[in-house]
């Protein structure tokens, strides 16, 4: 047991919480808030604002630009003392396919040992474990070391696209001595993990007409075909083993950092596990671990979200198309931006006699990172190895996409911190889950971590 009495207390305190977390986010995670959809704006924005009140936050809403609300609920102990802003959102993804649900997406269920349904790991129901967490401090303790802003949005699946809006009109909520964003998953071995970062995405959809209608697929060898000459361009963006091809694409971007690759050397987590978790037949990253998590973090991605064209219906249509459609993603690196990574892909393009192939650009989130020395940082490290007994697995940045550089770039470190999900929580799938065993400790980390930023480590 640790020698630290309230770190004990701590400990007892998150244990005893379990109950009421499964309560707390079996009720949260009903509410269908498919932001992709449109759905359930306001019932989200309410099933949050409970949850924070439950943590004894003050809650106001706020709207940018028509946008949905997003909750702020801060915990102020004393104006004197730093904030740190705890940032998740209340949205989640689409539910499709529903045929591989084991049981309804919205309707929660605990079975041997987790919870399943749409949100709960990604991230309502990290959540509701920081708002537990949060509270469980002040009482422990008498009171926060911290001054504590939750902010909590509604659209972070469809690449935020109100809180840039947000930022300007209230830029003090993005300012403090740190930020959470959302929270990592334990790796295998149950080490928790750290990410410094995010990766950022753009998203486009690319068409190519080439006639006014379809025709009948006799005429193909005389009329060009839409999804050919698609597909030939797509060709040229990427190489089999996934490296982009688009010219230029990695200007900008610095080599590895040197302390950072330490880590990734240390790092227990083995990317080959996804390929018996999503049952591959093989990775396209050949070598040894370290190769596999260097090729991860440090490699820009170009993905082809959805293909279509002409006829996918039942039984046959003899036809030649005339229009076809992808959808497309670019993950980036601390360095590059979307707008530059559009112009490349357009002028890539072009410079290949591909000048037909129309691109619009979507949504998307820019690359951001906190370096491994700044004192909140160091202070993550030191929670997450107190609450879970081990170092936890340093990574530059997560390889997904969220709002961190909204935080960094208005002076405030940000970072993803040990959360309630795991290697297997299925994030975006089907059966999403959280193991109820990984909760305590994570929501021991949050508490360690405020309590390390309220009460600096003295010099050595």
């Amino acid at each position: 047991m640790p020698a630290d009495p309230l770190h004990r207390k701590l400990l007892q305190r998150t244990d005893a919480l379990l109950g009421e977390f499964t309560e707390a986010l079996t009720e949260y995670a009903r509410v269908p808030t498919i932001s992709a959809h449109g759905a359930a704006f306001e019932e989200g924005a309410a099933a949050t604002q409970k949850v924070l009140e439950r943590a004894g936050a003050q809650v106001r809403r706020y709207t940018a630009d028509g946008g949905p609300p997003v909750v702020v609920g801060e915990v102020e102990s004393d104006p004197a003392r730093p904030w740190v802003i705890l940032y998740n959102h209340y949205d989640v993804q689409p539910v499709d396919p529903v045929d591989e649900w084991t049981s309804e997406p919205f309707s929660p269920q605990v079975r041997d040992g987790r919870i399943y349904a749409r949100g709960v790991s990604d991230t309502k129901g990290n959540t509701v474990a920081q708002a537990l967490a949060v509270r469980a401090l002040r009482e422990e303790a008498g009171h926060l070391p911290v001054n504590v802003r939750f902010l909590v949005e509604g659209e972070e699946e469809s690449g935020s696209p109100h809180l840039e809006a947000l930022t300007r009109e209230h830029p003090e909520l993005f300012r403090g001595a740190g930020a959470t964003i959302e929270a990592t998953a334990r790796s295998p071995d149950g080490r928790p993990v750290v990410a410094l970062g995010s990766k950022g995405v753009a998203s486009f959809e690319l068409e190519v007409r080439t006639a006014r209608v379809d025709q009948h697929s006799s005429l193909a060898v005389l009329v060009p075909n839409a999804a050919w000459r698609l597909v030939a361009a797509l060709r040229t963006l990427r190489r089999d083993d996934g490296k982009v091809l688009i010219d230029g694409f990695l200007d900008g971007v610095d080599a590895p950092d040197p302390e950072m690759l330490r880590y990734l050397r240390r790092n227990s987590f083995d990317p080959a596990r996804y390929q018996d978790e999503y049952g591959v037949t093989s990775l396209l990253v050949k070598g040894s671990r370290f190769v596999r998590l260097r090729r991860a973090y440090y490699s820009p991605t170009c993905t082809i979200n959805g293909l279509v064209s002409g006829y996918t219906g039942p039984g046959s249509k003899t036809v030649n198309p005339a229009v076809a459609r992808a959808k497309l993603d670019l993950r980036l690196l601390p360095g590059q931006t979307a707008a530059v990574a559009r112009d490349r892909l357009v002028a890539h393009l072009k410079a290949r006699g591909f000048e037909d192939v129309q691109v619009r650009a979507s949504d998307g989130f820019p690359p951001a990172s906190t370096p491994v020395s700044s004192p909140f940082a160091q202070a993550t490290l030191r929670a997450a190895k107190k609450a879970y007994g081990a170092p936890p697995n340093v990574v530059p940045w997560s390889l997904g996409s969220s709002t961190t550089a909204y935080f960094t770039r208005a002076g405030t470190p940000a970072l993803e911190p040990p959360g309630v999900g795991n290697s297997g929580s299925r994030a975006h799938a089907p059966n999403e889950n959280v193991r109820l065993e990984d909760v305590p400790p994570s929501m021991l980390a949050l508490a360690t971590l405020l309590l390390g930023v309220g009460t600096p480590p003295a010099p050595a």
